[in-house]
């Protein structure tokens, strides 16, 4: 299944992020040098590739590191050179061919061969990607070059580098329930996204359900509803009101709540590309990664 996103392909929860590189060991540019900044060790793998003639288009080089993977998908011979359909279409195709035997159940991938690679994402690499992708039983992100319109002023990128690099933890919910804690005996006024409708929330003393005050109306989420929410959403990454377990019509209160937690933020997503900015929905997507540091390190796992 196919989702379209805004934002950070880099903040994606896929299990696989998409790297497009050319085939004679150069980096330099787009979204290739931010994969080589991230991971130099990839970058010095990738380059003895291209020399030994590995790397070719059509085919495709899988880099394993302890939290995600990166597919290195050739969109051009040479840097110098612009892409063409025909390489978009032989890297999908080999994609469809391999991606169960690799173990890949969720991935995300930029506009393929546009930018740099100068080719048109609506009218030459979107229909070749749904085309190849549309029915694959995995989750499928596609980051068509939007810009975030929740990206955070001030992101930690060195600790963000870091989590890209490490184990990511799975986050409890009972931390989760004690930074809500915090957060409501701070502020209980929000509003909702985009809508920015005014309400207030407190969590009961006696149940401790969360209690959402809005136009007058009330409405209890009780604490065990809350956590098949978050196991929901760290689970799969992502959550809007059509996925979310028994919170759906409380979802647009939920989400500028959650939104305040420094792991998650809200994100604009849709099944279809034209209704992205037209008619997206507005969810969650859990980034874990901010709460510890850990020294990267690099298995020697990596795949043809």
């Amino acid at each position: 299944m196919i989702t379209y996103v805004t934002g950070n392909l880099f903040h994606s929860p896929a299990q696989v992020l998409v790297n497009t590189v050319n085939i004679v060991g150069v980096m330099g540019k787009g979204v290739a040098y931010e994969f080589k900044r991230i991971y130099p060790e990839m970058f010095e793998q990738y380059r003895v590739l291209c020399e030994q003639g590995k790397l070719q288009i059509g085919t495709l080089w899988l880099y394993k590191s302890r939290n995600k993977w990166v597919l290195n998908f050739p969109t051009k011979k040479h840097w110098r050179n612009p892409s063409h359909p025909d390489y978009i279409r032989a890297g999908l195709d080999k994609f469809r061919q391999i991606y169960v035997d690799w173990g890949i159940h969720s991935i995300a991938f930029p506009p393929l061969g546009c930018g740099n690679g100068e080719l048109d994402f609506e009218t030459q690499v979107r229909p070749l990607m749904e085309q190849y992708l549309h029915n694959l039983p995995i989750d499928i992100f596609i980051y068509p070059d939007r810009e975030d319109p929740y990206l955070p002023e001030h992101a930690d990128a060195e600790n963000f580098r870091e989590w890209l690099r490490s184990q990511p933890e799975a986050l409890a919910f009972t931390e989760v329930w004690e930074d809500i804690h915090t957060l409501l005996d701070t502020r209980n006024t929000f509003e909702t996204i985009p809508r920015k409708s005014p309400f207030t929330a407190r969590i009961l003393p006696d149940t401790e359900a969360l209690e959402i005050t809005a136009s007058g109306n009330i409405y209890i989420i009780e604490k065990d509803v809350l956590l098949s929410f978050w196991q929901q959403l760290r689970s799969y990454g992502f959550s809007t009101r059509l996925i979310a377990p028994g919170v759906d019509r409380q979802m647009s209160y939920i989400i500028p709540i959650f939104a305040e937690l420094p792991y998650v933020k809200p994100v604009k997503l849709s099944d279809q590309y034209d209704k992205l900015l037209k008619a997206s929905i507005v969810g969650l997507q859990y980034v874990p990664g901010f709460r510890r540091k850990t020294s990267p390190i690099q298995p020697s796992l990596f795949e043809f």
